[in-house]
């Protein structure tokens, strides 16, 4: 996988991620944080090439790489193995799972907003990819957050069989989001933007929420939703 842009870069290699290469404009200017950067590259043992602009330019795939260009290998934990770890560390489970994903800057945007929030992992359909714009998007939190690649049945499955109550958002919840304890162990179910999480995942819920909404409009994108969710639980937690 490829990470473009400084502060991506930055968090990837703060992370346990294995970075294989980082290319670097070499022209580019002393900022501090490519001072950090490549203070981290040698660090970790990385290898730091530097190479010229055209051809960062040509190697760039969300074509806003600042600069900086780096490549990792990413493997996935399975949800089992993650409850695993929760159990054995005493953390309670906290997961948004995505049910559709038809736009890679509002999964970025998600694992950014999961990350944040304190999120321990984030569910997404086994064939969803994760490309360099959602890691852009994300400015680094997806170096930060487990990203699970899990059959959404089987999560909530797997879930349920665990104690971790599976709650839905929807537009035509039953009930509000403000209205509903959301204290403990829970994942959160976002919908895709034009089929929202579907009457069988729907079917699957504990729970089927809503988000107020007083315009004209019937609908948020899906990352403000997520945002909006995951920080009321975040909001019971603290107060």
């Amino acid at each position: 996988m490829q990470i473009e842009g400084r502060n991506p870069v930055y968090e990837l290699l703060n992370s346990e991620n294995p970075v294989s290469i980082v290319f670097m404009q070499n022209d580019i200017g002393q900022t501090d944080k490519i001072k950090q950067i490549v203070s981290l590259a040698k660090k970790n043992g990385v290898r730091l090439r530097k190479i010229g602009r055209h051809k960062l330019d040509k190697l760039s795939r969300t074509k806003n790489h600042q600069g900086v260009i780096a490549r990792v290998r990413r493997d996935f934990l399975s949800l089992n193995e993650i409850l695993d770890k929760l159990d054995q560390e005493d953390k309670i489970p906290f997961f948004v799972m995505i049910s559709e994903v038809l736009y890679q800057q509002n999964l970025g945007a998600i694992i950014r907003t999961a990350e944040c929030a304190g999120c321990t992992g984030v569910i997404i359909p086994k064939k969803t990819r994760i490309n360099e714009e959602a890691a852009r998007a994300s400015m680094g939190a997806v170096e930060h957050v487990e990203i699970i690649k899990e059959n959404l049945f089987n999560a909530i499955k797997i879930l349920k069989k665990k104690g971790v109550p599976v709650v839905g958002l929807e537009a035509d919840g039953k009930r509000s989001i403000y209205e509903t304890n959301l204290v403990g162990p829970i994942t959160i179910i976002i919908g895709g933007e034009h089929s929202g999480i579907g009457k069988s995942l729907e079917a699957k819920c504990d729970l089927v929420l809503k988000i107020p909404l007083f315009g004209k409009i019937n609908s948020l994108n899906m990352s403000n939703a997520a945002a909006i969710a995951l920080f009321e639980k975040v909001r019971q937690e603290i107060v």
